[in-house]
């Protein structure tokens, strides 16, 4: 069942089915793994990575996490029109308009750049709000954040307006999850020395925040005062070489059904530029989703999917709409079968992360680039 409406899944012939108890499970696992005073704040950035940001946060309620990570005010602002009434940080550095947003959403602002403190300040002063700010640093990713030469100036700045409240002190991490770990190391000594120049210059700051879920597993020293978990929350691994394993359980199951099942020759071109020839006489199904329902086009003839409990490689290109898979070694397959393109069925397990890797993608792209015709089912 979806938020909005009943469905009937046997209307839709390709859904995900999102459980939320797994969702709750693991964020109980990350939380174990931090210290009791520190603050674990559950992302759920681009509508929970695919599976659905009310849902999610609706479902996390009964784990009290400390707040909650989008990226963006609409983001913010969806959670609070659902009723979400919990703290919010926005990841994404706002423009007048979105930090007029941020503040209507009583939600925590990210800035890294005067133009974002001029935002919020102005939208303080026109909502006679005090606006909480967060400090992005930047100690390696080089994307967004002041460099650490220059954070004890910027913090000074933040203190000095009476109509902005300096919240935080936020970085990220580019390599947590690969090694050597070195890289992690010196940038969390660098944050490290942030935070002890910026309390050196008097100024008060309660909250340092840099851990992603790589971070969180595998660096108990990039804790500091609260970690922000994203993908592991879903039941996926940041990436292979993340160090740490724990009783993650994967919270999507994407499904969909056989449209078609034919013989073809030895010698058959498949799908858009035969890319694939069949090497012997075979049987082949055609699947009811395709790239527009977010399967990679690059899973073309790389990946497999699950049939009746057995593994079927798909075959020539990923189309629009459709997919071909062999079934020629599954006996049975019948026109409208259903089969797992990831997740779980019955005994099957068939992880996001592993389509993915096979797809020469990641277990992030696979979750967030599910379609709008793909409906959610949560249990």
């Amino acid at each position: 069942m979806t938020e909005e409406r009943v469905l009937d899944a046997g209307v839709y012939l390709t859904r995900a089915e999102v459980d939320l108890s797994a969702i709750r499970h693991n964020f109980r696992v990350m939380r174990r793994l931090t210290s009791k005073e520190t603050k674990v704040f559950a992302v759920i950035k681009a509508n929970a990575y695919g599976h659905g940001a009310v849902m999610a946060a609706r479902a996390l309620e009964a784990e009290q996490p400390d707040a909650y990570c989008v990226a963006r005010a609409e983001e913010a602002l969806e959670l609070r029109s659902a009723g979400i009434a919990r703290r919010i940080l926005v990841l994404g550095p706002p423009f007048l308009p979105q930090a007029e947003q941020i503040l209507r959403a009583e939600a925590e602002s990210c800035v890294c750049d005067p133009a974002h403190l001029e935002a919020v300040t102005a939208a303080a002063k026109a909502q006679a709000k005090r606006a909480k700010v967060h400090l992005k640093v930047d100690i390696g990713m080089g994307r967004l954040g002041v460099r650490p030469a220059d954070a004890v100036e910027m913090a000074r700045r933040i203190a000095k307006v009476p109509d902005l409240e300096l919240a935080g002190v936020m970085s990220h991490f580019p390599c947590a999850d690969s090694p050597p770990a070195d890289r992690t190391l010196q940038e969390i000594a660098v944050f490290e020395t942030v935070q002890r120049e910026i309390a050196a210059a008097g100024i008060h700051v309660p909250l340092y925040h840099a851990a992603n879920s790589a971070a969180t597993l595998d660096f108990p020293t990039a804790h500091f005062d609260a970690v922000r978990t994203g993908i592991c929350l879903y039941g996926i691994y940041p990436g292979p070489e993340v160090g740490r394993r724990v009783d993650l359980q994967p919270a999507m199951s994407v499904f969909t059904r056989i449209l078609y099942v034919k013989d073809v020759a030895k010698g058959t071109g498949l799908s858009y530029g035969h890319t694939f020839i069949a090497p012997s006489n075979m049987r082949v199904a055609t699947l009811a989703l395709g790239y527009a329902d977010g399967y990679p086009r690059h899973a073309s003839n790389r990946t497999v999917v699950a049939v009746n409990g057995q593994f079927a490689p798909v075959v020539g290109r990923v189309c629009m709409d459709l997919t071909l898979i062999d079934v020629t070694k599954i006996p049975n397959v019948q026109v409208g079968d259903e089969v797992l393109l990831w997740g779980k069925q019955s005994q099957v397990i068939l992880p996001a992360d592993a389509v993915a890797a096979a797809a020469g993608t990641i277990g992030y792209e696979m979750t967030t680039r599910l379609g709008q015709r793909v409906p959610r089912f949560y249990r």
